[in-house]
């Protein structure tokens, strides 16, 4: 199995860009870790998977962690779900794509399958406009958060080899799509 890994921080465009690979690729499989983790809070206990009822950017409000250690403590909550997730998938090619991604999941992924990590990021004046956007839908807590989210984002730039700025769909996706081509045909 070949596994495409879509990260990055809250508003990138890591599911639209996820969407556009599933149809030019023809892949049929994508595990989106926000419905994954909401799924999951139906049957998980929330005094026991208190992780599992944050975000990225909240996860150093449940522990007096700093927002590194907390993003990590989160990812390795959900990540273990996904982990075993795919294990029941027998498609040739899938893609996952959320906040937790990170070199972690790929260095543990990579002992199994072929995988490929694209970090998505935008700058903190772009992710600001994106927010405020969103914020017009629904209501998010990206705004006063985004320091910490900040933060969150130049680990993961420093931690990832295919780190891709995303400005507009257009330019990003072409970007993308190189990457992605190589690794499928190889």
């Amino acid at each position: 199995m070949k596994i495409i890994l879509l990260g990055g921080v809250p508003g990138v465009g890591k599911s639209t860009i996820s969407n556009y690979l599933a149809i030019k690729y023809n892949i049929y499989t994508i595990i989106n870790i926000d419905i994954i983790k909401q799924t999951l809070k139906i049957f998980k206990n929330k005094d026991k998977e208190r992780y599992l009822y944050t975000t990225t950017h909240n996860a150093s409000k449940i522990e007096d962690l700093a927002p590194i250690e907390a993003y990590l403590k989160h990812s390795r909550v959900i990540n273990k779900y996904i982990e075993s997730l795919i294990n029941n998938i027998e498609d040739k090619t899938i893609i996952i794509e959320g906040a937790t991604v990170n070199k972690e999941m790929y260095n543990e992924l990579s002992k199994k399958y072929e995988v490929i990590y694209l970090n998505i990021y935008a700058e903190k004046e772009e992710l600001l406009q994106r927010y405020h956007e969103k914020e017009k839908i629904r209501k998010s807590n990206w705004i006063e958060n985004i320091n910490v989210i900040e933060i969150i984002k130049k680990y993961l730039l420093s931690n990832n080899q295919i780190n891709i700025l995303s400005t507009n769909l257009t330019n990003t996706l072409k970007e993308v799509y190189l990457y992605v081509e190589e690794f499928l045909h190889n």
